[in-house]
């Protein structure tokens, strides 16, 4: 009797270790240094929501130190993931460094990042993640030593459905019209614009910016494809510029709900070839 008196005690002292340990890790992860050094921040968009359709997360921030930044690094963990399907995973990221030129020596750098679901496999990822909520870290060390840290939940949420563009992403060089297709969830909301973003390297002299950066141009599609309808099927040809040449190319989608503030946005590479 005694010694099974002893087993029982030994096994409750472990899981009061264990949980003691659990939420350790829990305030250690939800560090909050600093934070008024952090603003503008951008998970996905500035109401941290991304769609599980995106190939990475975009990220973005003002920071504003006292002592030159030297190292910004990223951590994510699960929070409120309640059902990873099958092909999908509950998203993990530890010490993922920012390259150090976008802000080495600077004291207020800006920030804008993206962090790729799978580095191997940047427009194909084999990494889908599952829906839910996940806490996001982003940490800055100062060259005095010193550092801040701010914590955010990221809400990673499916809201395009059956998502098609061009033939398994690519189009021909050549074609003029990008054909896109798929199934807005808006859920109880109903949509209110939808704009298309194409970005490009340029190859055109005498255009808003030099041969060889990043150009983009816009298009609001019509409303008649949305406008006031819950869950609309969107059939869109993209019209591109003409004489597009081969390579890589994103389009950006902004659907804006009504009662919501920001759009959800949507960046999906594609190729001409």
């Amino acid at each position: 009797m005694k010694n099974r008196f002893q087993v029982a005690i030994l096994f409750f002292l472990s899981l009061f270790i264990i949980s003691c340990d659990n939420d350790d890790d829990a305030i250690i992860f939800d560090e909050n240094i600093n934070q008024v050094r952090f603003t503008g921040i951008e998970l996905g968009n500035s109401q941290l929501v991304l769609p599980q359709s995106n190939v990475d997360i975009h990220t973005e921030f003002d920071y504003a130190g006292t002592s030159k930044v030297t190292k910004i690094f990223f951590d994510v963990i699960p929070f409120d993931v309640p059902n990873v399907r099958e092909g999908e995973t509950a998203w993990e990221l530890t010490d993922h460094l920012v390259p150090v030129e976008r802000y080495e020596g600077q004291l207020n750098p800006h920030i804008h990042y993206h962090v790729y679901f799978d580095e191997e496999n940047k427009y194909d990822p084999s990494i889908t993640p599952a829906e839910g909520v996940y806490k996001f870290k982003i940490t800055v060390e100062h060259e005095d030593g010193s550092k801040s840290a701010i914590t955010k939940e990221l809400h990673i949420i499916q809201k395009f459905k059956n998502m098609k563009i061009g033939d398994n992403n690519v189009v021909a060089l050549g074609t003029d019209k990008l054909p896109t297709s798929y199934e807005y969830l808006s859920g109880n909301n109903t949509v209110t614009e939808i704009k298309y973003q194409l970005w490009f390297e340029e190859w055109r002299e005498g255009q808003n910016v030099e041969v060889g950066k990043w150009d983009n141009i816009e298009v609001i599609l019509p409303e008649n494809l949305y406008k006031g309808i819950k869950n609309p099927n969107i059939q869109y040809n993209f019209d591109l510029i003409k004489g597009s040449p081969a390579g890589g190319y994103w389009l950006n989608i902004y659907a804006k709900e009504s009662g919501e503030s920001e759009a959800v946005k949507l960046s999906i590479p594609f190729e001409v070839k």
